[in-house]
């Protein structure tokens, strides 16, 4: 049995991990730490949750000598340059954008601020298990990738050769913008509307740009929906392809990939993926101007986050990819 740990496991995501580590059959759960909720029991806070687990925040010495063998950190970007480099578990899992980046400078430039930690960045492998499997398996630090970084790159990667331009449409449920959030606060605000924001360039358009080298557009909207996302991906082909071609390209790339599943004759929708780590892909449908249209969906708490997280930790500790999802 492993014993593995959270640092931020009372918000969306930490909460998500702590339901998926509770069921894990290989792993116990031993570090729950939360500042705000030290203490108090996880079903206080969260009525889903049955289990009597409680919010625990041991200092950094203390989950030290527990010898843990991963580590998942959930805590705001830049907090993990300060916690990574003190821990001494065998494996790291950091769910923020901090270790996301090869490039220093490009984290620099897109979170504006300075990069702490160049000696691990160094060794952190960038977590998309379709990409980078074999990579991850070897590493000891893993940057878990933004959900919309993961639909979109997912989305298009298998099909790059064919693209001149891509453009990303990307919907998703309040939850991504955390516990902390003017809708969470609020349901109100998002009520029955959608709100499109940072139209030109969100964080995570960057990040999708490391493994995307078409030029590309990307524009992401919350709507009133807790958990989900959907990407709308339009792709100007360079020549005129049809679609057997496109769904072959995607079933030869994710040939055997667990959690990747290809609906060559249906459009996914939110339904198909809300509370599971699949990442459906779908539609392929060209249109009379010889342009793509692919639609995908994740769980962004899951796929997109804590279940990728997960994932990525049964692939550096030796278990089977889907083992707890």
């Amino acid at each position: 049995m492993k014993k593995v740990g959270i640092i931020g496991a009372s918000g969306y995501t930490g909460h998500e991990l702590v339901k998926i580590l509770k069921k894990h059959s290989n792993v116990e759960l031993v570090v729950l730490n939360s500042k705000s909720y030290e203490g108090k029991k996880v079903k206080e806070l969260y009525f889903d949750f049955n289990g009597e687990e409680i919010y625990t925040n041991y200092s950094i010495d203390e989950i030290n000598k527990m010898k843990l063998d991963c580590m998942f950190l959930c805590v705001p970007h830049t907090k993990a340059f300060e916690l990574l480099p003190q821990l001494k578990s065998k494996k790291i899992v950091d769910l923020s954008a901090d270790y996301r980046f090869k490039k220093i400078q490009k984290y620099e430039e897109v979170y504006e601020v300075k990069h702490l930690d160049e000696k691990n960045n160094k060794k952190a492998v960038y977590g998309l298990p379709e990409l980078f499997k074999e990579k991850i398996k070897k590493a000891k630090i893993v940057g878990n990738p933004g959900c919309y970084a993961t639909i979109c790159t997912l989305t298009s990667y298998p099909i790059q050769k064919f693209a001149k331009y891509i453009v990303f449409d990307c919907k998703s449920g309040y939850s991504g913008a955390g516990k902390s959030s003017t809708y969470a606060k609020d349901h109100d605000t998002i009520k029955e509307n959608i709100v499109a924001y940072k139209l030109t360039n969100h964080r995570h358009k960057y990040e999708i740009e490391q493994f995307i080298k078409t030029k590309l557009s990307f524009t992401p909207h919350v709507i009133d929906a807790f958990q989900g996302m959907m990407c709308t991906t339009h792709v100007t082909l360079k020549e005129k392809t049809n679609k057997d071609e496109i769904v072959k390209a995607f079933k030869d790339f994710y040939n055997d990939e667990p959690f990747i599943k290809i609906m060559e004759d249906n459009i996914p929708d939110l339904h198909d993926i809300q509370k599971n780590n699949y990442c459906c892909i779908g539609g392929f449908e060209i249109d009379e101007n010889n342009q793509l249209v692919v639609v995908s969906v994740i769980d962004n708490l899951l796929k997109g986050a804590s279940g990728q997280a997960v994932q990525n930790m049964n692939l550096m500790l030796g278990f089977d990819e889907n083992m707890g999802l």
